[in-house]
């Protein structure tokens, strides 16, 4: 296949895709992942504690309030994400639609109101999503995000070929 052909993508950012994009960079960068392991250690180790509240004290116990307030930080990490998505697909929604172009010298990106073009030294790293890539740059948390949408591109050989152009260059997760 073919890495020296540019490929196009052409496409308006949806929530999901952002969303999407947004949970693969938490995931993939390591301080993301120092975060996960710190969130469900935290979570197991307050499960067990009102776990044995409950057993030990009953129903009507104080410690059961604890679930309240587990569920409810859960809920607003969750809630946390969704706002950053709605708030980045404001201002890609401001920029229009997006045509973007990846070749061998980097990622060109064209809108009504903005061009950039981004060496592929920028970005350290690349993981593919089911509806997405997401190009991240190689600082611990992973700040520097690049979300290409697979619904921009024409076919599913597109798909392939980006993914390779991507991988020759940075690698993927």
């Amino acid at each position: 296949m073919a890495v020296d052909v540019p490929v196009q993508l052409t496409y308006v950012v949806t929530w999901r895709e952002i969303s999407d994009g947004l949970k693969i960079q938490l995931r993939h960068s390591p301080a993301g992942r120092w975060m996960y392991r710190v969130l469900w250690a935290a979570a197991g180790l307050l499960g067990l504690v009102i776990i044995a509240n409950v057993l030990t004290r009953g129903t009507d116990a104080p410690g059961v309030g604890l679930w309240k307030f587990v569920a409810l930080a859960y809920l607003s990490l969750v809630a946390f994400r969704w706002l950053m998505a709605l708030a980045l697909l404001a201002y890609a929604r401001h920029l229009g639609e997006h045509r973007v172009t990846v070749d061998e010298s980097g990622i060109e990106t064209v809108s009504a109101r903005h061009t950039l073009h981004t060496g592929w030294g920028f970005y350290g790293r690349a993981v593919e999503g089911r509806r997405v890539f997401v190009l991240l740059t190689p600082d611990v948390w992973g700040t520097g995000v690049m979300v290409l949408p697979k619904s921009g591109l024409d076919s599913a050989q597109d798909s392939e070929r980006l993914w390779t152009l991507i991988t020759t260059h940075l690698g993927g997760s």
